[in-house]
């Protein structure tokens, strides 16, 4: 079939089925799957994201797909033959649903104007991912031959620590490019490295008895609270006054002080909820014994984002300043579990950062019992297959001076050979709520209807053009 005819052929198909897609969009988010630490009846993330992943398996199968399902690790979808394939990833696990939704985030809700679709997943990743089973869909409807077989994977672990990918590796053979719908347009070519840190505080001896921050990781949480025993609420209120964001009420066992962020410091501002509730615990004596020197320490670390209350800051000439957020923190066992979510550039030795990190924690309360390092993602900007998907998004977009992304946050490009993010995020995207909210980790997360089936269009193309390409 001639170009032009082809893609006039495309615009009709895709509106012919978007409410098809709409509705297994829908059908994923009330899958609820959040991955689990420990694996739960043979499942390795757990029932829920075992649950999401036989659904899309299933999808797949439906539109006749060729079907793999690696050990509940992660499953695969293939369309076409050939010796080697071009890579579609998306995930289908999601970060908790969190405070403040104004929409059940398990229950997909379209807007009353029909431009934006509400729920948890909605733009990361269930509904990204499913534009790539689409543009697959389209290829098998219309009897489109390729040099490569288009193999779409579907994860269940990439907001965990991506554990799923090195499975998928030791199962199936790598393929030779990889669009990872998880980001933003033209493409994304950099992704800074990551260590997973576990710190755990000595059994606490005071009145600190449990402590919560941090929705995931990853995953900031508005505000914070600890339990402390033998206060009542009014004793802590008045220690706490003449401090913003910070209140108690009484508990069961004690008093429970609340802390939250202030929504108009930006996105990066270290004033976490978490910062603010230990130094104001620390600097009132609300908090006794060990659990005093244990809040202090987040509070030194938690300073700024840029890993200075580590010891560790660093940068590079691509994307700037590291990222150190503090904002998760539990206590299990009777100790302050803390784990800071720390990003380094990729073109730092990574070495030199963990022997600075280690220096810090060895000459504070708390033990590292847990470290791994996770390295970024990094392709040159001259490699062919990239130069083309730049070429493609900025021409189809309309915009022709969007950069190439180099980004703080993870995928799994950074899992997987020749790998790159490729949108599915249009820059300049109306952000209904600013910045605090609707994006992905949000709540009331989206996605815009008529960006994602434009990605539809946008993927079919460049999975025809790269085929020809590589």
């Amino acid at each position: 079939m001639e170009k032009q005819k082809l893609y006039e052929e495309l615009d009709r198909w895709i509106a012919e089925h978007k409410e098809e897609y709409l509705k297994d969009v829908c059908d994923l988010v009330r899958i609820p799957s959040v991955a689990t630490d420990k694996p739960e009846d043979g499942l390795p993330f757990g029932r829920a994201c075992g649950e999401v992943l036989r659904a899309s398996l299933a999808l797949a199968e439906k539109y006749g797909f060729a079907t793999k399902n690696y050990d509940n690790y992660c499953g695969s979808a293939v369309y076409g033959g050939g010796a080697n394939s071009i890579g579609i990833v998306g995930h289908m696990d999601i970060v908790p649903q969190g405070e403040g939704w104004t929409t059940d985030p398990f229950e997909a809700k379209i807007s009353e104007d029909g431009k934006y679709i509400f729920g948890r997943g909605t733009a990361d990743n269930k509904a990204p991912a499913l534009v790539g089973l689409y543009a697959m869909r389209f290829l098998k409807d219309h009897g489109i031959s390729l040099r490569h077989k288009i193999m779409m994977v579907f994860g269940c672990n990439e907001e965990k620590g991506m554990a799923d990918m090195p499975e998928f590796l030791k199962r199936e053979k790598a393929p030779v490019f990889t669009l990872i719908p998880d980001s933003k347009y033209p493409v994304g070519y950099y992704e800074m490295g990551m260590f997973d840190v576990t710190l755990v505080s000595p059994k606490l001896d005071g009145n600190l008895k449990d402590l919560w921050a941090g929705l995931a990781v990853n995953a900031e949480s508005p505000k914070a609270w600890a339990l402390l025993s033998g206060l009542d609420a009014a004793s802590a209120q008045k220690a706490l006054a003449g401090r913003e964001k910070l209140w108690a009420e009484d508990a069961e066992d004690g008093v429970k002080v609340w802390a939250e962020k202030d929504a108009n410091e930006g996105k990066e501002s270290p004033v976490t909820a978490l910062h603010r509730l230990c130094g104001a615990l620390v600097d009132t004596g609300l908090v006794t014994g060990n659990g005093k020197a244990a809040l202090d320490y987040i509070r030194r670390v938690s300073v700024d984002k840029k890993g200075t209350g580590f010891g560790i800051a660093c940068r590079d000439e691509i994307v700037g300043d590291m990222l150190s957020r503090c904002s998760f923190v539990r206590v299990e066992d009777g100790a302050v579990v803390f784990r800071p979510d720390i990003r380094y550039p990729v073109l730092v030795e990574w070495q030199g950062i963990r022997e600075k990190l280690e220096e810090s924690v060895k000459a504070s309360p708390f033990t590292m019992t847990h470290f791994a390092n996770n390295p970024g993602q990094y392709i040159s900007l001259d490699h062919p297959v990239v130069q083309k998907l730049m070429e493609i998004s900025r021409e189809m977009l309309g915009q022709p001076d969007i950069q190439p992304i180099a980004t703080y946050g993870g995928s799994y490009a950074r899992k997987l050979p020749n790998a790159v993010t490729y949108g599915v995020t249009v820059p300049g995207r109306v952000r209904l709520f600013g910045f605090e909210k609707g994006g992905a980790h949000q709540a009331d997360e989206y996605g815009d209807i008529n960006n994602l089936l434009l990605n539809i269009k946008i993927y079919v193309r460049s999975l025809l053009e790269i085929d020809a390409l590589l």
